[in-house]
């Protein structure tokens, strides 16, 4: 089982759908954003800890950028603050995933979206408005600077992060948490000794978690 790389109208994606799967089971889908400087192909390695029965989709930022040593990378908007790439990519995100579910010809159970870093913030800032089962927050925290917030509160959320992150400190997801729980969120919220990273005990504990939703 590996990822075809495709485009929709606005972003390129990596999909993996499982092998040999069965026409007529439900099975999840989840959307994943990877963090600034980052890429699809980058943070699409840790799909291989996902739930393989489950159909992952891995979006790529829209903007260049040069991470360094003649490297690129891509963002979702540059910071600290870029309303017309943000709002660029909100949008671009939502019609990509819109054109994914209408290409899908499996039964689909669930619609989860995530993201890692930067990717979190474009997750809890999305402005897609069907139904999503769950969202998923690695290392992230709210966009301040952007106040558009439409979450419905009956989504649930999956937020993790690492005790030792020096990119966003843990200060920041703790704020964020206290935020949507006041605003009617049921968070399942999770820490870990580790930096601004993805652990394997991270990816157990989401996939757990989305087989319960």
């Amino acid at each position: 089982m590996s990822f075809k790389e495709k485009k929709s109208t606005k972003l390129s994606y990596l999909i993996r759908i499982p092998d040999n799967i069965d026409d007529l089971k439900n099975v999840n889908i989840i959307f994943f954003m990877h963090g600034y400087g980052d890429s699809m192909k980058g943070i699409s390695q840790i799909g291989n800890l996902f739930n393989s029965e489950n159909i992952h989709v891995f979006l790529n930022a829209p903007f260049k950028m040069n991470v360094g040593f003649g490297a690129e990378g891509f963002r979702w908007f540059e910071f600290p603050s870029n309303e017309d790439e943000f709002k660029f990519s909100q949008q671009a995100i939502s019609q990509t995933i819109y054109e994914i579910l209408n290409d899908i010809k499996f039964n689909i159970k669930g619609i989860f979206i995530g993201g890692f870093s930067q990717g979190g913030m474009m997750t809890l800032h999305n402005n897609y408005n069907e139904k999503v089962d769950g969202l998923i927050i690695l290392g992230s925290q709210l966009f301040y600077e952007n106040k558009e917030f439409n979450l419905n509160n009956k989504t649930k959320i999956f937020m993790s992060h690492g005790t030792y992150d020096p990119v966003i400190p843990i200060m920041g997801s703790t704020q964020t948490l206290n935020f949507l729980r006041e605003k009617g969120f049921s968070v399942d919220y999770k820490e870990y000794p580790i930096g601004h990273e993805v652990s394997l005990d991270q990816i157990n504990e989401l996939n757990n978690w989305i087989e319960k939703i």
